[in-house]
């Protein structure tokens, strides 16, 4: 396994230990921005809003996810790869901050678009 096997095996675990800390509609949110950020995550994984909320609980769910993750971060180059890192990871602790008013103003504009 060369370095950057190495490292992207590690970025996606940790990605995937910080996603899956979040209580599902955090998670959901999450997911759905990275679906709208990544054409290609979305392609991988699916449309999150369609999943069923028990899935994304689930090892089957964290096991599709982070093998779409996977898939995806091998694709770009390193510069990339560290910017996505960075960009993924800020953006989970975004949604694990998020004012709970706020996540809620936000879920409901979401659903009635």
């Amino acid at each position: 396994m060369s370095d950057m096997d190495v490292l992207i095996e590690q970025m996606v675990s940790d990605i995937g230990s910080l996603a899956w800390q979040l209580e599902v509609s955090r998670l959901r949110m999450f997911l759905d921005w990275l679906m709208s950020h990544s054409g290609e995550m979305k392609g991988l994984f699916g449309n999150v809003m369609d999943v069923d909320p028990a899935l994304l609980q689930t090892i089957e769910g964290q096991e599709q996810f982070q093998s779409a993750l996977k898939t995806w971060l091998q694709s770009l180059p390193a510069q990339g790869l560290l910017w996505e890192y960075q960009t993924i990871t800020g953006e989970i602790h975004w949604w694990r901050d998020l004012d709970p008013v706020r996540l809620q103003s936000i879920i409901k504009t979401e659903l009635e678009s």
